[in-house]
Formats: C-alpha cells, structure tokens, sequence
C-alpha cells in the first residue's frame, strides 16, 4: 500500500509540472573584478558578467528551470535553499552528497518544482566557499493565495562582505591568531550593494508592507530594527507562523522571515531602520565589532527625521523562534527516535579549528552520497557504508526523529536541513556559559504548534531540541550555515528510507555526465568499492579527542 501511494503521488506530481509555467533562466557563473563595499576591489563571483545576482521570482505552481553555464575555473554547484525536491535529490546542489558538481567549461540544467511550497528561499553555490565569494540571491515563491492582507511586497537582503576570498581570509586569520593579532572584519550589503550606500525604504501613509527580511550572511548574525513601526512576523523560513509583534529581528546566517508593517497615518517624519552586523567569536573593536548600518524609510523628500529614543536590546522583543507558532497549528510531533549530536571542535597546530557532529570531521567521499544509497542494494541501510567522514545516520520511513543538538562551545552555530524543515521545540543551557564570559541560554519549550523552519541558531554553551517526520526518501544534509563551522567539518548526513530512493529516483544521464568528465564514481561505497572495502579513502579527521 506504501509504494502505491508514493507512486499516486509521483504521478500527479508528474502531471502537475506538466500543466505548470516554466520560467527559464540562463546563468553563466564567473568572476568579476568588482568593488561591491566601497573599499575593496577583488574577482566576485557574478551571474552573466554582473553583480550583484538579479532575485530570482516565480509563482507557487511554476517550475524553474535554470540553465547554468559554469565559466569558473573550478566546479560549481547551485543549491536552492529551502526547496524540498521530492524524488529529484540530485538537483539539491550539494557536491559530493546528491551530485557531482557542473565541472568548468560545461553546462547543466537544474528542474526546480515549487508545487508544494512557498515563501522566501534562496539560491547560493555549494562548492567550497563561492558562497561567501557572492554566489548567493533571493528566490522568492509568491503564494497564489496571500497569507495576509497587505499593498506592498519588498525584499531586503543583507550579506556579510570579505576584504578577500574565503580562502584567503582563512589563511590571514590563521596567522593573526599565531600572532595573537585581531582577525579582519567583515562588512555589510544591503540588497547586493555597500550598505552605506543602499537605496531608501519608500513608505506611503497608511499602506501595509509585506518585508521579506533575509540573511544571506556566512559567518555574521544580522540585527534589524525600525523604531517608530511595529513590525509582526508572519513567516520564518518560508513556513507561515502565527503572527508575532516584536521589536527586533535577530537573524543567523541563511535565516529569513517576512514581517508586515503599517506605516503612519500622515507623511510628516521620515525614519530610519537599523542593521547590526555581528559575531560572538570575533572580538569587540570599536566601529568594526559590532557594525552598525541604517537606511532611511522615506514618507516625503526632505521631511525631517522622527526623534525616537534608543532603547537597550535587553527590553526589546526579539524574534525567538521557540516562542513563535505555525500559521497551520501542525502539532508537536511525537517521538520514535531521538539522535544525539555533540558539536566538537579541534584547533591543530595551523590555528583554525576542525569541528565535528560527532568524533570526525565531515568530508567529501569518493562517490556522492546519493549514488552510494542508490547502488548499494540493502547495504545502503548501513551507515558504515558510507565512510566515517560522511557522518551518515539512517532514518526510516515513517519515524519521527528528535535532533538533540549540544553546543558546548564559545561559537554560536547556525544549522540547516536540507530538504525540509524541523520544528524548535526546546532550548536550555549546556556547558558553563558564565565561566567562559557568555550569558547562559534560558530554559524554554515550544507550545503545542511548535514553529518550523530549516536553519536555527544554537547558541553557545547550549542544547536545542529539533523534531521531523520521514515523509518520504532522501538524502538530506544537515550543517553549520556559519562558513566558519560547514567549511570545517560542522555537517551530517541522513539518508531517510533509502529503499524508497532506489524505487524512485532515475538519476539523469546528464548528471552522470558531470561526474564522468572528473574522474568521479558513481556507484559503490564511500570509497567506489564494494561491500565494506574503504581501499583507497583518505583517512577521516579525528575531531573528538576527548
């Protein structure tokens, strides 16, 4: 009865694309040297030779076809942050787990369903770091239905700046950390420009205003305000929550959530919104930790500016994603298996610390996790075949699992889910925070509709409790959206009813031609062999070394 449901729904799925609006874009991913912060000039990765990358927008329903050139001297790879992908796992975008990357000089096709779903995601590279490098733009799926009344729909989008590639900042901090020297500050975009030089909120007397407020930042917590307005939350994520006044929006690396905000009833003062730019493992200089931004809400040209009184961050209303509710009250779900994940962290001698959800570091395998579930027959519910370094857990259909997530660490960690998304169902202390100068983390619990969404910030020195339910097969990765933690072995696999996969899947021929065209497997085990034979596998990194 299982798989007759499953392929019922395949069916309809099929001939729902089939009646569906295809929006087709063309993208040739390069570089482009470019200032975008006003202070320094670099290669930023660009989308047919300009920066920044034009938002993508669709209609729930349609079918996004993105055609994509890579013109980079190494692979890339394009994930679209929030889309679920039913049974088309390899158009997820993430290399060496559901593909093989698009290597230089070729092209591939990504088939993006917005059937089921919703809300504001994102689109951003998977390779490496070409996400901080720029490879990162909203992707906006309008509801055909609005959630709520409103005149206006406005995206603000913000994203830490380098000074350097990725790469290169790693390298640098490596060395100012041996010589006890102040790491290189990041700064912001508003909108995919200097954030000193962002263009005005225009706001009309008496208007609502949907703001989908996005953090498309990698290693920086972004803070938002508009003093004089009350802003209420009505999604987080994508997924639509109960309503929510709040003061501030407080947002991690890949979080996104959408507020509404009535303006005043006359245009005589204009405003300003404030943007904070932060991290707790940068330390404090005055004017580059924390930064601090504004941009004008326009009512009238050169009416004068409202005079509202600073208040402390303390006596704010935040958006805490354990104090929100689902708009559509899914309960807090029950459950069958809870899986424990411990963050660690291990400084070798080079001064950038290794991190692990378990005793080693996540790395690439020799064969991308999906073609390893897909080829390994009923070995593929077992997570040894996988390779330590993949850190693999296997979900079965139908079960409903409890992420039990520790942090007892000085780094705050934002983590994401591939593929869907977890309810937030319990936050507390772990570890001494106050003996390492943090502020502990309250003991809170959801209510009965916990909030869903697909990143979350675990704070340090805590635990957070996050809860879903198996739907259907998948290879999903789950990791530290913060660059600083995922570049570094902050990750885990789940590979959820991996029968189910083999059932359903059909990987395309023209994926399958990407990995031949690097020398890459596409079949067997971690290491491209047989049975449990890792011949030929570079050895995992030992994180945990308690």
């Amino acid at each position: 009865m299982l798989f007759l449901i499953w392929e019922l729904l395949l069916l309809l799925n099929s001939a729902a694309i089939g009646f569906a609006e295809r929006v087709e874009l063309f993208w040739d991913i390069g570089r482009l040297n470019i200032s975008r912060d006003g202070y320094n000039t670099w290669d930023s990765i660009c989308v047919n030779n300009a920066v920044p990358i034009p938002p993508v927008h669709v209609t729930q329903g349609d079918v996004l076809v993105l055609n994509v050139r890579n013109s980079l001297d190494v692979p890339t790879a394009v994930h679209a942050h929030g889309i679920y992908h039913n049974y088309t796992d390899y158009y997820d975008g993430a290399e060496m787990v559901t593909e093989c990357g698009i290597p230089p000089g070729e092209n591939f096709t990504y088939i993006i369903d917005t059937t089921t779903q919703a809300g504001d995601l994102w689109i951003h590279g998977h390779v490496h770091s070409q996400l901080t490098d720029g490879f990162r733009t909203p992707f906006i799926i309008h509801e055909k239905v609005k959630p709520t009344t409103y005149d206006k729909d406005e995206v603000l989008y913000f994203e830490d700046w380098n000074e350097r590639t990725f790469e290169d900042m790693v390298a640098i901090d490596a060395k100012l950390k041996l010589a006890n020297i102040p790491p290189l500050y990041r700064t912001m975009l508003i909108n995919g420009v200097n954030a000193n030089t962002s263009k005005s909120l225009h706001f009309e007397p008496r208007k609502r205003y949907r703001l989908r407020i996005m953090s498309l930042s990698t290693s920086s917590w972004i803070k938002f305000r508009m003093p004089g307005h009350t802003m209420h939350v009505i999604s987080k994520d994508g997924v639509e929550a109960v309503p929510m006044e709040v003061d501030g929006l407080d947002l991690g690396p890949g979080q996104r959530v959408s507020i509404i905000v009535t303006a005043h009833d006359t245009a005589e003062f204009n405003y300003m919104y404030n943007v904070t730019l932060y991290a707790n493992f940068i330390p404090l200089y005055p004017g580059l930790m924390p930064r601090h931004y504004s941009g004008l809400i326009e009512y009238q040209k050169n009416a004068p500016l409202a005079n509202i009184p600073a208040v402390d961050d303390a006596q704010l209303v935040w958006n805490d994603v354990i104090n929100m509710q689902a708009r559509d009250r899914m309960p807090l779900l029950p459950v069958d298996r809870q899986i424990v994940l411990s963050i660690k962290q291990f400084i070798p001698e080079h001064g950038i610390p290794y991190y692990s959800f378990g005793d080693y570091a996540f790395n690439h395998s020799l064969v991308p996790i999906l073609f390893t579930a897909l080829s390994m027959g009923e070995l593929a519910s077992n997570s040894s075949v996988y390779g330590p370094q993949a850190q693999a857990h296997i979900l079965q259909y139908g079960e409903s699992i409890e992420l039990l997530v520790y942090n007892d660490n000085s780094k705050d960690h934002s983590l994401h889910l591939h593929r869907g998304e977890y309810q937030v169902v319990e936050v507390g202390p772990y570890g001494d925070a106050v003996a390492n100068n943090h502020t502990a983390v309250e003991f809170q619990k959801s209510g009965p509709s916990p909030m869903r969404c697909d990143v979350v910030t675990v704070r340090a020195y805590s635990y957070i409790k996050l809860r879903f339910h198996v739907n259907r097969g998948m290879v999903a990765l789950f990791h530290c959206h913060m660059m600083h933690g995922g570049y570094f072995g902050l990750a885990a696999t789940f590979i959820a009813a991996p029968e189910l996969l083999q059932k359903y899947v059909k990987v395309p021929e023209e994926a399958i031609r990407m990995c031949k065209l690097q020398g890459i497997k596409t079949s067997g085990n971690a290491a491209g062999n047989q049975g449990f034979d890792m011949t030929g596998l570079p050895p995992p990194i030992l994180v945990n070394r308690e």
